[in-house]
């Protein structure tokens, strides 16, 4: 009797410890899958960031394109050109020519 106590005793703590192994595994198994999904997401966000980026810096070349710069300084500014007379020459060395 006691025999077959010991070996009832035996099956249980096998059957915990399988259980418990399970639910371990099982857990890490929708640990790796939810962090699976958090890297999909993530990359997804880099996707998108990075298209962003590139817009960005597409539409930062147009606005710094120099001719557009200058169309729109002179037209919606009013700026123009200095003429001859407006224009003062700086020379570094006070022998050099000063016209």
């Amino acid at each position: 009797m006691r025999e077959k106590k010991n070996r009832v005793r035996f099956l249980f703590f096998v059957f915990l410890l399988v259980l418990i192994v399970l639910f371990i595994y099982s857990n890490l198994n929708i640990k790796t899958i939810n962090y699976g999904y958090e890297i999909q997401k993530l990359v997804d966000e880099k996707k998108k960031l990075t298209e962003e980026v590139d817009l960005l810096k597409a539409k930062k070349s147009k606005l710094l394109n120099l001719k557009r710069v200058e169309k729109t300084v002179v037209s919606k500014l009013g700026y123009v050109y200095p003429s001859r007379e407006q224009i003062i020459k700086v020379y570094e060395n006070e022998s050099q020519d000063k016209n």
